[in-house]
Parts: structure tokens; C-alpha cells; sequence
């Protein structure tokens, strides 16, 4: 094998343990997101929202789903497809529902009563899962059917600014979320409004910075 196979095959083993890791990464601090109770993204809140009221596991719905919206990405939109569809698909709701299971088994919501370390913590954790989700997207190893769906609609049949579909999709999946629980907290508002801006912002940041480095 030639050192530049070598190499490439480094590089795409390096790339699917960070998509791995981001993903889990992702599911840990929207579990502590779910024990603040003040919202998290569009999509968990959503998902949430829907298999408590149907008695559910987060995991086994978001399965379900996940397949369902996967179709119409197998039919128009496979360049978004990869490795890090399929963890995705199949780890962040698993992941939140695990740990979920084991923060009931500690004290930590007694912790979070005091308000300026709820604050403290729920900042943190957003912090974290936006880095991990810049992360996750920066591998171009796929995205998940609920981020390639916004895409495919600007590219292929709506012909306008992504940002505008971005924000619809989210809001109607907010929308989803409030039928289902009647409730919305604050970080999935403001998850609405900056998410889609502060990840792409993190992402060119490591993108500047692995250039800079290559160089």
C-alpha cells in the first residue's frame, strides 16, 4: 500500500472517530439540556415532545423517524449521505436516553435547583453540543435527514436562501414540538434563532484553523 493510500486511510479513520465521538458528544449534552428543562434543538425538542406523549423511548422514535425522512434523502439527496448520517440516526437518541437514565440515579437535579448554577450548566452544555454539532459537520462525513432536508429543499425545489428554509423548518418543527407538549423553553427559541449561524461560524473557525495548520 502507497504512503499516500496510508495516509488517506488515516485521515478517514481520524475523521469517522470524530464524528463518532461529536455525535456522542451531542447526545450527552442534550440529555443535560432535558434535565434543565429549558428547551434544546428543534428536532430533539420535537422528538421529545412526541414519544413522551406516546410513551415511547427517545431512541426507538427517533429511529422510526429518521428512517421515514431518510427516503427522500436516498431519492434526491445522497451526496449528503455518509458515516455521519448513520450515527446520527441511530446514537443521539440512544445516547439521551441513556444518560438520562443515569442522571435520574444521582442527585444532579437538586444540584441544578440553585438558578446560577442551572444558568452555568445550561450554558455550558449549549456550548458544548454547538462545538460537537460544528464538529460532527465539519468531517463531510454526512448529515442527518432532518439537516438534509432544509438543504435539498433550498437546492433542488425552492430556489431560496438556505437560511430562510432553515429557519421554516425549524419553527415548524418547533410548532411539532408545542402541539405535542404544550411548552417551549428558552434555549430551543434561541436554538431557532443562532443555531444554524454559530455552527457555521464554528465550523469555518476549525476549517481557518486546519488550513493554517496543513500549511
Amino acid at each position: 500500500m502507497s504512503a499516500s493510500k496510508r495516509n488517506k486511510g488515516k485521515e478517514l479513520l481520524k475523521k469517522i472517530i470524530i464524528t463518532l465521538v461529536s455525535v456522542l458528544i451531542m447526545g450527552i449534552a442534550l440529555s443535560v439540556l432535558g434535565i434543565i428543562d429549558e428547551g434544546m434543538d428543534s428536532f430533539t425538542y420535537m422528538n421529545i415532545s412526541i414519544s413522551d406523549s406516546m410513551g415511547w423511548s427517545l431512541g426507538n422514535w427517533e429511529i422510526l423517524l429518521n428512517v421515514i425522512l431518510f427516503i427522500p434523502v436516498i431519492i434526491w439527496g445522497r451526496k449528503h449521505i455518509g458515516l455521519g448520517t448513520l450515527f446520527n440516526m441511530t446514537l443521539v437518541g440512544y445516547t439521551i436516553d441513556v444518560c438520562s437514565w443515569f442522571w435520574s440515579k444521582t442527585d444532579i437535579a437538586k444540584w441544578i435547583e440553585i438558578l446560577p448554577l442551572r444558568i452555568a450548566i445550561m450554558l455550558v452544555a449549549v456550548a458544548i453540543f454547538v462545538f460537537a454539532a460544528a464538529f460532527y459537520m465539519s468531517t463531510d462525513l454526512g448529515t442527518s435527514p432532518c439537516d438534509a432536508l432544509p438543504m435539498m429543499f433550498s437546492e433542488r425545489f425552492i430556489k431560496i436562501p438556505f437560511k430562510l428554509v432553515r429557519f421554516l423548518w425549524d419553527a415548524i418543527l418547533v410548532l411539532i414540538g408545542f402541539i405535542f407538549s404544550g411548552k417551549v423553553g428558552i434555549v430551543t427559541i434561541l436554538m431557532v434563532l443562532f443555531l444554524g449561524q454559530t455552527i457555521a461560524l464554528v465550523r469555518n473557525w476549525m476549517r481557518r484553523g486546519t488550513y493554517n495548520e496543513n500549511e
